[in-house]
């Protein structure tokens, strides 16, 4: 691995963990072993380095949701699948980094905005389309629209968790109802007797749908 991938990628570990604006250049090279002047000879600025750390997460996101549309036999199937990417996606960047991106780095936030609308949005929306069309989702729905609200119900989840009685529910369980809730009112009779055949199936193989 090249010196700026290490960089990239040792950043991107530590802020994840401990907020991008506590995480500073020192922190990194210290980490690293390497000095402040290599790290700079590759990003002129830690704005910089912020900014190519986004990039290659999200550039590896959309690969994960576009290798989830390919490989499902059925909508049914991808919803499922492509509503874990989203969970998982929205989880790994954590609540601290979003907003640290959000308030103080507005470049990385705008490359966030844009992968919801050209990779979740469009994802989403494809799959609920392709649903219609193999007749499990309601066709009187607008496909865009409930692809807004399945971004929305879970990105709202992610940034308000403080909200959430904790003591009594755990994320995970908060965001498979929320999904249980919403899948089920895309689905057809057919689409709903597919889902529970994927359902049964996976508890049968000791598996969730998390």
């Amino acid at each position: 691995m090249e010196v700026r991938d290490k960089i990239i990628e040792k950043a991107g570990e530590l802020m994840l963990q401990y907020g991008v604006r506590t995480v500073t250049m020192d922190d990194i090279s210290r980490d690293l072993g390497i000095s402040k002047k290599t790290i700079y000879q590759y990003f002129k600025e830690k704005k910089d380095l912020i900014n190519q750390i986004t990039d290659s997460f999200l550039s590896m996101e959309r690969d994960r949701f576009g290798s989830v549309e390919t490989e499902c036999v059925d909508s049914v199937h991808s919803l499922m699948l492509i509503s874990q990417c989203l969970r998982e996606s929205m989880k790994d960047m954590k609540l601290n980094v979003l907003n640290d991106l959000q308030k103080f780095y507005p470049e990385a936030w705008k490359m966030y905005e844009s992968f919801k609308k050209d990779t979740m949005l469009c994802s989403i929306t494809r799959v609920i389309i392709r649903g219609q069309e193999e007749g499990y989702f309601r066709k009187e729905l607008d496909p865009e629209l409930m692809a807004y609200v399945r971004i929305e119900q879970v990105q709202a989840v992610m940034l308000n968790q403080h909200s959430l009685p904790r003591e009594k529910y755990t994320l995970t369980e908060v965001q498979m109802q929320l999904f249980d809730h919403f899948a089920h009112g895309l689905f057809t009779i057919e689409g709903h007797q597919l889902f529970n055949q994927y359902t049964k199936e996976k508890l049968k193989q000791n598996e969730t749908l998390n």
